[in-house]
């Protein structure tokens, strides 16, 4: 049996006792049990019901998100859910996806479970459950789960066959030692992820009041900008369209052009494309030159992604790009437009697929602010564009430090 890397010590800095294995059906306190049978016609109201749905989710069970079942009282009391419950799905559609796990760590006293699910309770004497949570998603309890599944329609599998599943485990000492530790990372990695939401949430709300003006910038003295002037969007930008070099001549591949698709519109700032053209590629081609900080934008099938580019490029003939002059900010028409991608959208017309022509996207008007409230305006959203990075990578940062843990604590 292989040892952990990563060990805790007790009190008296000596190591815990060696890890044992055990099966599952001794770690449980009283076997495996289906749940409640799910009718589609009492749902709504009733008790709180754990299902499929909350198995795949990188928290433990929310009780916010439950749904509701009605059932009888003598058939809540035989399957209701206590502190610290384990649950596997019984079917899947994907193999890999078979005897997922996940554990109930609230206190209502109303909630019960589907009979899509298989419910364990573990031994409280030898098993600290939130632990045992994270043994079952280990590689090795997850390989032994995987290949007693049984594919027909859909992988399926049985109490019996969860029950032989072998774990390997620590004392109880160790366990709620390592148990602790993970739940502080764990709640790290939660308050990092809500962060993010509440970011979004925040940079989509104050986004509609700027544009709608409800929220107006001052200027240096303290005193309001002059009024918004509208305007056509093809009277303040200059926009062009792309080309596609011939894919069968080599010679016009591989070279020092940026040659951008729409597929790689993921991100604000785009600086190098997947493929380059050469110079005769973009002279054999209807591809234009387009200058650093051009505003790239699809606008064919996927209709409204956009990037602004680092360096000079072409794009192929997916895209209608905007070229800012000198008087107006880049950066606040590359807001405005993903505020207003609706718009776009809905003059785009097709029956292959869909595509907006330079035409329509010309005649489409824009509030526009003076310079120096764009720039405002584009200063503060880039800023808030700036913390939501931050706190994704910081998310991101806890995420593999918790799986680096993980690999170091579990065999």
């Amino acid at each position: 049996m292989n040892t952990p890397r990563l060990r805790f010590k007790d009190k008296n800095e000596q190591v815990f006792p060696a890890w044992q294995q055990e099966n599952l059906l001794n770690l449980s306190e009283s076997g495996f049990t289906n749940g409640v049978f799910n009718d589609p016609t009492k749902v709504g109201s009733g008790y709180k019901l754990v299902n499929v749905l909350d198995m795949y989710i990188d928290s433990t069970i929310d009780e916010k998100r439950l749904s509701l079942v009605e059932l009888s009282e003598s058939e809540f009391k035989k399957n209701k859910v206590e502190y610290g419950d384990i649950f596997f799905t019984r079917s899947s559609l994907v193999k890999e996806g078979i005897a997922y796990s996940n554990i109930y760590l609230g206190h209502c006293q109303d909630v019960t479970f589907d009979g899509h699910l298989i419910r364990m309770r573990p031994r409280k004497d030898l098993l600290n459950s939130v632990l045992a949570n994270y043994l079952l998603r280990t590689s090795a309890a997850r390989k032994q789960l995987v290949a007693r599944g049984k594919t027909a329609t859909m992988t399926t599998i049985g109490q019996s066959d969860i029950a032989d599943v072998l774990i390997t485990f620590p004392s109880l000492s160790e366990q709620t030692k390592i148990a602790n530790f993970l739940t502080e990372v764990d709640e790290k990695i939660s308050q990092l992820s809500q962060k993010c939401e509440l970011l979004a949430q925040y940079k989509k709300g104050v986004m509609q009041q700027i544009f709608s003006q409800e929220l107006r910038f001052k200027d240096e003295d303290g005193l309001d900008f002059p009024e918004w002037e509208e305007k056509k969007l093809g009277a303040v930008t200059q926009i062009v369209g792309g080309g596609t070099p011939d894919t069968t001549v080599p010679e016009y591949w591989h070279g020092e052009i940026q040659w951008f698709t729409p597929t790689e519109l993921k991100t604000k700032y785009l600086a190098k494309s997947v493929r380059t053209i050469t110079q005769a590629g973009f002279k054999n081609s209807s591809a234009k030159m387009l200058p650093t900080g051009t505003l790239l934008f699809s606008s064919r099938a996927t209709i409204g992604d956009i990037s602004i580019s680092l360096n000079e490029c072409a794009t192929n003939q997916g895209f209608q790009s905007f070229i800012v002059n000198e008087f107006n900010n880049n950066e606040f028409l590359y807001y405005w437009i993903t505020h207003n991608k609706k718009s776009f959208i809905e003059k785009a017309s097709g029956s292959t697929f869909l595509e907006i022509s330079k035409k329509e996207i010309e005649k489409l008007t824009i509030q526009y602010p003076t310079h120096t409230e764009q720039t405002k305006i584009a200063n503060f959203l880039t800023a808030l564009d700036d913390k939501i990075t931050h706190t994704k990578t910081q998310l991101s940062a806890a995420k593999q430090y918790k799986q680096g843990l993980l690999q170091q604590m579990f065999v």
